[in-house]
């Protein structure tokens, strides 16, 4: 059975011995981050952690729930072997919602001046951030003409008790959906679910087409419809089984300061002025339990969510071209997809050269690396040995000038233009090379 809910899943980590319950009182400001910090860097074998005691507040805090690879294969229910083939199979079974009355996340029901966001426990993560964000809440809207919808997760920063800053440019589906009300001079409503259902908060993850509710592949991952309330102040549906709900709307021609915040490329962006959301009412459970998540220096959950969606649809973009496509790696160095390496058997000469020129051309990253489907890409020590022994510089080294990306590139010139790398890591073609020195039966060694 699929999680239901955020604390299934917290059940299920807890049970397998992945969860590590914070029974000290821990400051919201730098401090929760910290033990964030020290878990994300811990790798695979760090713990998702919940904090029972938060400074100033009686409601606890969960946070790193999917800040390394195998907690995310966890919470997707699936294998390393088998997360392409469930993430590509729930794209083509999505399931439309279902609608109910009411949910656990309307248990208590807080409208106007008592809809106070400064009684939620949102941390500050780093030491320059502007303020308390939050950073794993899915933003839920509707384009103000058709009506298509949107989920996805964006910063917001808290600017006050009932206001929130908004970074969500254009293209990103709700910068749009926002800028098309401000040209109606309507004002744009907005839903803000926290703590949902692991395979909600992944399904947005997904790069949908504009118009698709992303939330339909939660659905999809269930086996059943999602379940959804009606908004109080807000014509929009939320995830019935979500903590805490934040409603309201972004006035149009308003803007305020947001910013800084530590980005996922680990360095800082900017503050300068954002669209505005102004919160009309908070909803959640009796009893809320508050979902944080890192972002900042690579590996946190912002860059785990994010991989396995993009290594499915990068999967199968380029299977349709290439027979001998076997995985694809987006790696947490490379922030959010600026690094990605892909495993292939080669049918043709140049083969993996055509993959790197479709990787850099199309799919946004900024190093791609094609290896033989003997490496393991997700041990970069393999990666690493394959480029050092399989390639030559002055031939196996493709540079591409003046590309366009949209990643936050501190490097980036300031005309915007960026140049992008592909390596060939992969044995030449029809020609001999080396035998790989193995060792004979080193899977019937017991473990120890």
């Amino acid at each position: 059975m699929a999680f239901k809910d955020m604390r299934d899943f917290l059940n299920h980590l807890e049970d397998n011995g992945r969860l590590v319950r914070i029974r000290e009182e821990v400051a919201l400001e730098y401090e929760l981050a910290a033990y964030l910090r020290k878990a994300s860097d811990m790798g695979d074998k760090g713990p998702a952690l919940l904090f029972e005691r938060v400074k100033g507040h009686d409601i606890p805090v969960a946070g790193g729930l999917y800040a390394n690879r195998q907690l995310m294969l966890e919470a997707l229910e699936t294998s390393e072997q088998e997360a392409n083939a469930r993430y590509l199979n729930a794209i083509d079974n999505l399931q439309e919602h279902k609608l109910l009355d009411r949910g656990p996340c309307n248990e208590v029901i807080r409208l106007g001046d008592e809809a106070d966001l400064t009684a939620l426990p949102f941390p500050t993560y780093c030491e320059l951030d502007g303020g308390p964000f939050i950073t794993l809440g899915i933003a839920i809207s509707k384009d103000p003409e058709d009506g298509g919808k949107n989920a996805s997760i964006y910063r917001h920063q808290v600017l006050g008790k009932r206001r929130l800053g908004v970074l969500s440019p254009p293209p990103h589906h709700l910068g749009v959906h926002y800028r098309k009300a401000e040209a109606l001079g309507k004002p744009l409503e907005l839903a803000i679910a926290l703590g949902v259902a692991p395979s909600a908060l992944v399904a947005t993850q997904w790069e949908a087409g504009y118009g698709v509710d992303e939330l339909t592949l939660a659905g999809a991952f269930l086996g059943e419809p999602l379940e959804v309330v009606k908004c109080r102040t807000v014509d929009l549906e939320v995830p019935a089984t979500a903590e805490i709900i934040i409603e309201g709307k972004m006035p149009p021609g308003v803007r305020a300061h947001e910013g800084p915040f530590g980005e996922y490329t680990g360095y800082y962006t900017r503050a300068s002025d954002k669209p505005v959301m102004e919160v009309s009412a908070i909803t959640h459970r009796r009893d809320p339990i508050l979902l944080a998540g890192m972002s900042g220096v690579p590996t946190t959950d912002n860059h785990v969510l994010k991989m396995i969606p993009m290594e499915a649809s990068c999967y199968a973009m380029l299977k349709r071209k290439f027979a001998g496509i076997k995985r694809v790696h987006f790696h947490g160095a490379g922030g959010v997809g600026l690094m990605c390496i892909v495993a292939m058997k080669q049918y043709a000469r140049n083969e993996a050269r055509q993959v790197l020129a479709t990787l850099l051309g199309s799919q946004g990253s900024k190093l791609a690396v094609v290896v033989d489907e003997d490496i393991d890409i997700h041990d970069m020590d393999k990666v690493m040995w394959a480029i050092c022994t399989r390639a030559q510089a002055q031939k196996d080294v493709m540079i591409l000038p003046n590309m366009t990306l949209w990643q936050l590139d501190p490097s980036a010139p300031d005309d915007g233009s960026y140049s992008v790398m592909g390596i060939d890591a992969t044995r030449p073609f029809g020609k001999d090379f080396e035998q790989v020195a193995l060792v004979p039966d080193v899977d019937k060694v017991p473990d120890f």
